[in-house]
């Protein structure tokens, strides 16, 4: 089962559409509406299947974690609540898509090292892959230890212990 089909079956009551006017760097929005109470994931149809793994991530990540509208924030000055929810729910994200055991997978089936590779194994963009990274940097130091491994963040690493 690919990665998107796993995130759609944990999440059935979200409708996921495309939108063929949303612009391609804008990826994604999360929104309740009446139509859609239990929300409506939108995503561009201008990217491709992985960029679009990392994006619907995220937007999973607001319909978990979300308490407010954070949309209408945008282009006016800064909202630390906003800022505190898209942080949130990018975690989330982050989590749900390439959580710690997926980088021992990875090591696992030996495609560890080969960023490239990885990211084909974990269905994800590179770039996103790099963010990940430097938020587990931010949040653990550079290193873990989880699970029976030390996790190494720079340099990328992972040891049996």
């Amino acid at each position: 089962m690919q990665v998107r089909e796993k995130l759609i079956n944990q999440y059935p009551e979200v409708s996921v559409q495309y939108d063929p006017l949303m612009p391609g760097k804008f990826g994604g929005l999360y929104e309740r509406t009446s139509l859609h109470p239990n929300g409506l994931i939108l995503l561009t149809d201008k990217l491709n299947y992985y960029l679009e793994n990392s994006i619907l991530g995220e937007e999973y990540g607001h319909h978990v974690t979300s308490t407010t509208d954070i949309t209408s924030h945008y282009g006016k000055t800064y909202n630390v609540n906003a800022a505190r929810e898209e942080l949130r729910a990018r975690r989330f994200g982050h989590k749900l898509l390439i959580p710690l055991e997926q980088l021992i997978g990875c090591y696992k089936s030996g495609c560890w090292g080969d960023i490239y590779e990885m990211c084909l194994h974990l269905e994800i963009d590179r770039s996103y892959f790099y963010k990940v990274i430097e938020d587990y940097k931010s949040r653990f130091g550079l290193w873990v230890k989880y699970d029976g491994y030390l996790i190494g963040f720079e340099p990328l690493n992972i040891k049996k212990l």
